[in-house]
């Protein structure tokens, strides 16, 4: 059996559990976005969770393998809705009481749901993720590539605009991203993004303004991106073509539909796998996406690491069938190319 903590409408998840069914595997997925499958009880023995549409109680530990694609857990895995209306008590409204013990239930919720997770990580045979590391610190993965031999970008965590132009590490072009993973907001029939921006010292040489603190970097001349997507010491890599375009050629996220990106299958060489994997081992990672960029010097510069693993958009232009390989490692525990 196979178990997958995952968000609604994930299309990655969707095409997995697809190629598990014709496998003829049972798997089921547990979404942090409903409350079809709910927390029952825990003991030395069980996880119990129920499928509210269906009556059927599941023991989370009896499953062969895990992938924790996405958060998996959230509130309403754990309450019923009644927790969300305000609480009206002998004509007193007391919603800040209410809230005030949200927080401690939140409190409750966050130490269970590391208790259920690491429970069934120690438990299970074959997994992909690690419930520990759903994102990664984006400073610190830097010090760590670093330190298995990688080039990183010169960067500044910046709380004034005059630190700009006084910077000594950061070049004349530099660019400004989240430290964190920045914005990913739908709202309506439109989405909101953060992107990585191109800025130049000189528009801010008489500019002292206090910021909340900014991670800029210096800009890096690239001949061509990678996005690379890691599987127990497997690497599926692709070349982006990003730089002939102005609209991507600072982020390639920023897609072109009249003009899209070249991309290619590519192979990465063996030092640099090498590098990659001590990264990933450093975090205890068996799965996720990497980014690097190689420069005018043929230098492979890393950017970050994403442990939740997008492989879709690899996968489905370099002909990888990353879906297959997935399902397959959740029923083989192994790489099967085939």
């Amino acid at each position: 059996m196979v178990l997958i903590f995952s968000i609604e409408n994930d299309l990655s998840t969707s095409s997995v559990i697809k190629w598990l069914q014709y496998y003829q595997q049972k798997v089921i997925v547990i979404s942090s976005d409903d409350n079809i499958y709910k927390f029952v009880k825990a003991n030395s023995e069980s996880l119990l969770f129920k499928n509210t549409l269906t009556g059927t109680q599941y023991n989370l530990l009896e499953f062969d393998a895990c992938w924790w694609r996405r958060t998996g857990l959230s509130m309403k895995n754990f309450t019923k809705n009644e927790l969300n209306k305000r609480l009206v008590v002998d004509g007193d409204d007391i919603s800040d009481i209410v809230n005030g013990s949200k927080s401690i239930l939140n409190n409750e919720i966050n130490d269970l749901r590391y208790y259920i997770f690491s429970r069934i990580y120690k438990n299970c045979k074959i997994k992909i993720g690690n419930p520990n590391f759903y994102a990664l610190n984006r400073l610190f993965t830097m010090e760590i590539a670093s330190q298995k031999g990688f080039v990183v970008p010169d960067f500044e965590i910046i709380s004034n605009t005059k630190q700009i132009s006084d910077s000594d590490v950061i070049k004349d072009k530099f660019v400004s991203k989240a430290i964190s993973n920045g914005i990913y907001n739908n709202i309506g029939q439109k989405r909101y993004y953060s992107y990585t921006e191109l800025h130049r010292k000189d528009e801010y040489y008489d500019s002292s303004l206090n910021i909340f603190p900014s991670l800029i970097t210096s800009l890096i001349n690239k001949k061509y991106e990678i996005r690379t997507f890691y599987l127990d010491g497997h690497f599926f890599s692709m070349a982006i073509f990003s730089q002939t375009n102005s609209q991507t050629k600072v982020d390639f996220r920023k897609y072109s539909t009249t003009k899209p990106n070249r991309t290619e299958p590519y192979q990465l060489p063996a030092e640099i796998e090498l590098k990659l994997k001590a990264v990933f081992d450093e975090f205890q990672l068996n799965c996720g996406s990497a980014d690097l960029i190689v420069d005018d010097n043929n230098n492979f510069v890393f950017l970050e690491i994403n442990p939740v693993g997008q492989y879709y958009m690899t996968s489905e232009p370099c002909n990888y069938h990353l879906d297959k390989i997935i399902a397959k490692y959740l029923i083989y525990g192994n790489v099967c190319k085939e």
